[in-house]
């Protein structure tokens, strides 16, 4: 659904939380639209019909596997059942394949292939793979491989002769040398749609120059693909067949020591790209991870941000695969380690999809500090996406955990949250009361970030509130400990924060000079979302000293960056009509 959703031109930081929500959206989306969807390899009925646009303008394709009597009894979907090739159309096939001078010259061979097969295309595919990729292999020689297995692939269920499917994945995975089999196995075990090689790497336990000579040779056996250079894929029925051989043949623990490597992989890698992204986050306790494990390295933060875009698919399916397992541990550690890159990214969806499972993980895992963790990100992704009585009950649910068991720092962290929500709300008098004692529990717990971010949070609420000399004090305050710790994102809020106090207190030559120095921070960091709030700050001080100019160009920074990074509506919207009250000619994309 998110994949249509965004295809269709949904903005992917604003989708809707509910699965039911976003049906509605993709029906809206797809009303009088002249569209042909085709939904591929359905499981089964539910799982095709929140898809169904329900148009009539709109033509829907769906393959399947199964019959899906369902959508014809509720929906009235014409059911076409494809049989399998004739024998003419198999051997054609074959011969566009092989060419036809190979197969004249064996066609007794070339014909009892072809009965191995069964009409399926993929098998004759799979067959004519063995055979142009080994050039000494013979059609007899491969005919009497076939004839040698005698297993079938129970898990196809075309309702079609299937036994043949089996025998033809056998007759590539028996040519293979010990260590390639070995790897066609463990591939089975990778949480995703495809596997990165470093992560190859982690999940083989095999050094890259090795990996890759596996790999080469699984291509060639038609085993594996490379879908894009560096990342691999492994299509279903072979993803089946390579569990059967492991259930079948593997020696004891070998499945488990694979998916233990890559899943530690996953969480390590992605804990240290988090911490290059919010280095004065709180750590968490350090883990090994397992032996033959290969963890990634960033040299900077703009790489670590890199690895997370084209990972963050893989980890969330491995926060999901990890609870199925049952390596609760790492589920929880991963869905921790992915939330600064998907709260910077404005994917609520995937921070409330993520955390869900990793609060159900360490409740099993009797953590407490985890299930308030977990409990303050789906409050974050509520209050994002205007949930906010359901974001107080998590965030309730996580102070009286954080009481409960005596933990300082959970306990500030939760009031922190809670004044940020009462702040979003518009109850500043709450908020003050929540983000001091915030400071409070923070000074107790000996934790400096976290004071002087909670001084910073005081600061915007006394401004909030008229208490503007009260907002300079605990600012300069903040920035004296950020800067002793060289904790250069929470300068750049705090200096945004001591702007708007001078500009409130009328003296816009220093809200200028502070907005500047958050503006230099942000941008180091990539921050670019706060970059586009100071900017709109900073255009309100240029407005009070008449530099129209200055303004207009400022707001016209921030609108190019919300619509580049697809910040939420009101935001954008915000500045679009600020740009309008200059005269100016706003972004209409």
């Amino acid at each position: 659904m998110r994949g249509f959703l965004e295809a269709l031109g949904a903005d992917p930081g604003s989708l809707p939380a509910t699965p039911q929500a976003q049906a509605a959206l993709y029906r809206s989306l797809t009303a009088g639209r002249r569209l042909l969807i085709v939904l591929d390899n359905a499981r089964d009925t539910d799982q095709a019909v929140p898809l169904l646009p329900g148009s009539p303008t709109c033509t829907v394709l769906i393959t399947s596997r199964h019959r899906l009597p369902g959508l014809a009894a509720s929906h009235g979907a014409a059911q076409l059942t494809l049989e399998t090739l004739d024998p003419a159309e198999a051997r054609d096939l074959l011969v566009r394949r092989l060419g036809s001078d190979r197969i004249a010259a064996e066609p007794g061979a070339a014909t009892e292939l072809l009965r191995h097969c069964a009409g399926l295309p993929i098998a004759i595919s799979v067959l004519a793979a063995r055979l142009t990729t080994d050039p000494m292999l013979t059609l007899i020689a491969l005919a009497a491989e076939l004839r040698e297995a005698a297993t079938p692939l129970d898990a196809l269920e075309t309702g079609e002769p299937n036994g043949d499917m089996r025998i033809v994945f056998a007759s590539s995975y028996l040519a293979l040398d010990a260590d390639s089999a070995r790897v066609f196995r463990q591939f089975a075990q990778a949480p995703g749609a495809d596997i990165g090689l470093p992560a190859a790497a982690s999940l083989t336990g095999l050094p890259l120059p090795r990996l890759r000579t596996r790999l080469h040779r699984l291509q060639a056996h038609h085993l594996v693909q490379e879908r894009v250079p560096g990342r691999f894929t492994c299509h279903d029925l072979l993803r089946a067949y390579a569990l059967e051989m492991t259930e079948a043949v593997a020696p004891a623990g070998e499945a488990e020591a694979a998916l233990t490597r890559v899943l530690d992989h996953y969480a390590h890698t992605a804990y240290a790209a988090d911490r290059l992204l919010l280095p004065h986050r709180d750590p968490l306790a350090p883990a090994s991870p397992a032996d033959g494990t290969r963890l990634e390295e960033f040299a900077d933060a703009d790489r670590a941000m890199a690895w997370f875009a084209s990972e963050h698919t893989v980890l969330t399916a491995a926060v999901n695969h990890a609870v199925r397992t049952g390596h609760d541990a790492q589920a929880w550690r991963m869905a921790w380690a992915i939330t600064t890159f998907l709260a910077r990214r404005a994917w609520w969806v995937d921070v409330t999809a993520v955390h869900s499972t990793a609060l159900a993980a360490a409740v099993r895992l009797g953590d407490p500090a985890a299930q308030a963790e977990s409990r303050r990100a789906l409050a974050w992704a509520c209050t994002e996406t205007g949930r906010f009585e359901e974001a107080h009950q998590e965030l309730a649910h996580a102070l009286a955990l954080a009481e409960r068991h005596g933990d300082l720092l959970s306990t500030a962290h939760t009031h922190l949250a809670l004044g940020w929500q009462y702040e979003r709300e518009g109850d500043n008098a709450a908020a003050l009361r929540h983000d001091r004692s915030a400071v409070e529990y923070f000074t107790s717990a000996g934790n400096l970030p976290g004071r002087a971010r909670a001084l910073n949070a005081v600061a915007w609420d006394h401004t909030q509130l008229g208490d503007h000399e009260a907002s300079v004090r605990r600012c300069q305050e903040a920035l004296v400990i950020q800067r002793e710790l060289g904790d250069e994102r929470g300068r750049a809020g705090t200096w945004d924060t001591l702007g708007y106090a001078y500009h409130r207190l009328g003296e816009h030559a220093k809200a200028i000079d502070c907005y500047q120095h958050s503006l230099d921070l942000n941008r180091a960091l990539g921050h670019r979302y706060n970059e586009a709030e100071t900017l709109v700050h900073l255009s309100q001080s240029h407005l009070a000293t008449e530099a129209v100019e200055p303004a207009r160009d400022a707001l016209s920074e921030a609108l190019a960056i919300y619509l580049d990074i697809h910040a939420l509506s009101p935001e954008v919207n915000e500045v679009r009509a600020l740009l309008r009250d200059l005269g100016g000619a706003p972004e209409t994309s």
